[in-house]
């Protein structure tokens, strides 16, 4: 269960540096839709992540607030069921004392007049009982009564690219029978009538479990999208809010690096350096670090020791970026290899390495 755990809080922080790269803060709507992909995490592991991500605390300080308003209204509400327990038993008593007074009262014309007689009046009454009616009713029908602040919601959104597929695929709530997915390429659909989006009706089928769409050509690029509940109630119909998820479908942007090396009369490295370039006509580096280990390539980070850092960065087609190498830190027989800092980055872009001749320090 821990091995899952991990792998989800992995996913997760991945997301969240998809959605840090567009745009500055995770909102509420992203945290909730967090919460229903990853079900082994809490919504405090979700928030906490959030703020290891972000270095900003106010995600971990929004769940406390929420938390401490919940408990203050739990002991609103118990001091309130408190109150009303003793003004039911008081009037139990007042009830009981007419009774009493009353016996001589024909018992049909006594009850009667109780089944009407309530602390807001008959009219009251009346409109609770036809209230009732109606939800027994919907019951009946298995219909819930919604309104613009009380939406059913599907329980997780995943999507991914696959084979030149991108695909959606969601839980049905049980109350739930139809989605409209709008999505477009720029910016997250603003409202279900939004002119520039796509929209698709998927409705649900055979009982199914869960819901699934399916792009079958996917184009280069985002793909904002912004799944809506629908239901028809009283000839109306309603949304709820959107559950959003932005899929990233681009190939791997190349990074192509060298080490050029500078030599004295007697053989010794004099100087060295870690070029860096790109065919892309602007790229946004990620962190890097050169790993070294010698007698042999380094497979992975681990294999070896830190030989340079390069922090965030940008490089152009036109001009590549050099970075010196501490000369220090080299040894004879020893081999280099680039890597990411952050593994997540291979899915936006690939380090394509020189020949290993070109990357042992003899």
């Amino acid at each position: 269960m821990n091995g899952v755990k991990e792998q989800e809080l992995q996913e997760l922080t991945e997301e969240i540096e998809i959605i840090l790269s567009i745009k500055d803060d995770i909102s509420k709507d992203e945290v909730e839709n967090f919460k229903g992909k990853f079900l082994l995490l809490s919504e405090y592991d979700i928030r906490r992540k959030i703020s290891e991500v972000t270095k900003n605390n106010i995600y971990l300080e929004e769940f406390e607030k929420s938390n401490l308003n919940e408990e203050i209204e739990d002991n609103i509400e118990i001091n309130n069921i408190n109150d009303s327990e003793k003004n039911t038993m008081k009037q139990q008593e007042n009830t009981s004392r007419d009774l009493l007074v009353n016996n001589e009262i024909n018992i049909d014309e006594k009850i009667k007049k109780t089944e009407f007689e309530n602390i807001n009046g008959n009219e009251k009454l009346k409109e609770e009982i036809k209230c009732e009616e109606i939800i027994e009713k919907n019951k009946e029908k298995n219909i819930e009564i919604v309104d613009e602040n009380n939406m059913p919601e599907i329980s997780f959104v995943k999507a991914e690219v696959k084979y030149g597929q991108l695909s959606l695929e969601w839980a049905w709530n049980e109350k739930i029978d139809k989605v409209l997915i709008c999505y477009r390429m720029d910016k997250f659909p603003t409202s279900p009538k939004d002119s520039a989006a796509f929209q698709v009706v998927v409705a649900r089928e055979n009982n199914m479990e869960n819901g699934s769409y399916i792009i079958n050509k996917v184009n280069e690029g985002n793909y904002y999208f912004a799944i809506y509940v629908m239901v028809n109630y009283n000839g109306k119909t309603l949304f709820s809010k959107a559950q959003r998820r932005l899929v990233v479908n681009k190939e791997p942007s190349e990074i192509f690096y060298e080490i050029k090396i500078k030599k004295n009369l007697f053989g010794k490295v004099k100087s060295a350096e870690l070029l860096l370039s790109t065919d892309e006509k602007k790229l946004d580096l990620p962190q890097l670090v050169l790993i070294g280990k010698l007698g042999n390539m380094p497979i992975q980070k681990s294999d070896g020791e830190s030989i340079i850092n390069v922090d965030y960065d940008l490089v152009t087609s036109e001009d590549l970026i050099s970075f010196d190498i501490p000369i220090g830190n080299l040894r004879k027989n020893m081999y280099v290899k680039l890597f990411f800092v952050d593994d997540s980055n291979s899915k936006l872009y690939r380090i394509v390495s020189p020949s290993k001749e070109n990357l042992h320090f003899k």
